[in-house]
């Protein structure tokens, strides 16, 4: 039997172009987000791929104002839900650690691992405000390097 092309409907088309143009504009920063949650570049391009075929990216091309960080949103919650379980980290804190050292270990268990402030300072034993002054601190290094 004979397959027959179907030639996609217009909105099909539209909503193609409004992913292919999405994903020109932030595919290389939701690339790089992705892979520093998973450091694997086959698990993190599989990822990408889903992220910018997802159906919620429509919602996001008709709200361009708040595009860039919605797909990293998205991106994030993607790649924690994709990350291997054995990837995670233990979450103890070295003895000789200085204040620094500790405002980026918070850092990055908060955004790239995707724990909770409570729970990083249960485990670190820390103050909840301890753990927001520590991404604060980390930020504002950031911005000054």
């Amino acid at each position: 039997m004979k397959q027959v092309y179907k030639q996609p409907t217009s909105q099909e088309v539209i909503r193609q172009a409004d992913h292919l143009a999405l994903y020109d504009r932030y595919g290389s920063m939701a690339y790089g987000l992705i892979l520093q949650i998973i450091p694997e570049p086959d698990l993190a391009q599989a990822v990408l791929v889903d992220l910018f075929t997802s159906p919620q990216l429509k919602s996001y091309a008709e709200t361009p104002s708040q595009v860039a960080g919605e797909i990293i949103r998205l991106a994030r919650n993607k790649a924690l839900i994709a990350k291997p379980i054995h990837t995670t980290p233990s979450l103890s804190i070295p003895v000789s650690t200085t204040n620094d050292n500790t405002a980026k270990l918070v850092f990055d268990l908060s955004f790239c691992q995707g724990y909770t402030p409570e729970a990083i300072a249960e485990k670190l034993q820390l103050s909840r405000t301890n753990v927001l002054k520590s991404i604060y601190t980390y930020f504002k290094q950031l911005r000054s390097s």
